[in-house]
């Protein structure tokens, strides 16, 4: 029987919501850097949903309550990776924010965000946590050249 095993890395991100505002993380991060919403890695074992909770609580100083699974990000890497961004939505949470080493954190009105610096391709993922339609991301490179053109695809 043919292995259809392949190696991926697991990510989250949440759009915490309180009223008309989001709560976004500058990220210190240069690969990445901008405006966006907080999250990170999956740990092996890890159920999503808690490592979900464990990444706000670590990044934010929020404890969400119930996030809801909204999306899904991937793309492939050059070391036949593919890397997997679950993109999840919370309004229920408690605590005061605190900014960590990954960013600083700060609540903003939902139409200004247009008005940060954010990550590339950030957009993209905006029309999944507002379109209850849409729900995946796809990007695929144009041959085998993974520094040139991509392909974006949102189902």
């Amino acid at each position: 029987m043919e292995d259809r095993s392949e190696s991926v890395e697991l990510t989250n991100m949440c759009m915490i919501q309180n009223g008309t505002k989001i709560l976004v993380e500058d990220r210190k991060n240069k690969t990445w850097a901008g405006v966006t919403f907080p999250g990170g890695h999956i740990e092996p074992g890890e159920s999503f949903n808690h490592a979900m909770i464990r990444e706000i609580f670590e990044e934010t100083g929020l404890k969400i309550k119930h996030p809801l699974l909204c999306g899904i990000k991937q793309f492939p890497r050059k070391d036949n990776k593919r890397y997997i961004v679950l993109l999840y939505k919370a309004n229920d949470f408690e605590g005061q924010i605190k900014s960590s080493k990954e960013g600083e954190i700060f609540w903003i009105e939902r139409t200004d965000l247009r008005n940060y610096s954010l990550p590339e391709n950030f957009a993209e993922m905006m029309q999944i946590f507002e379109n209850n339609q849409l729900s995946e991301i796809d990007y695929h490179p144009v041959g085998s050249d993974y520094s040139g053109e991509w392909i974006t695809e949102i189902y």
